[in-house]
């Protein structure tokens, strides 16, 4: 038994989506949009704890996702995809942890 075959998911045929394509936007970038609206929402209503909360979560989503995509990038269809959803999550991780940080001292600070 191959890698391939002992996943069942790597292979995908005509109209149906690689397992890049599924970690990518239904467990990537669809539910950080919806933390980061929450997050934003809260902060908008000064809710410190709840905004502290989901920092936290968004961290720890944030260093679970990046691995997720990095080891679904050889399932995708061009090679190329690949490299850009690993570029991409990498990069929008960087950006939550800049941004948690930055929000954080300003909420420490008020």
């Amino acid at each position: 038994m191959t890698a391939a075959t002992s996943t069942g998911s790597l292979e995908s045929g005509p109209g149906r989506h690689s397992r890049l394509w599924r970690v990518f936007w239904l467990q990537g970038v669809i539910p950080s949009n919806i933390l980061w609206a929450i997050a934003l929402w809260a902060l908008s209503q000064q809710k410190v704890p709840l905004v502290l909360g989901l920092f936290a979560v968004l961290l720890l989503y944030t260093g679970w996702i990046i691995p997720a995509v990095w080891r679904a990038a050889p399932t995708a269809r061009t090679p190329g995809l690949g490299v850009a959803a690993r570029g991409l999550t990498v990069a929008w991780g960087l950006n939550t942890v800049l941004v948690v940080f930055f929000l954080t001292l300003q909420l420490v600070n008020q």
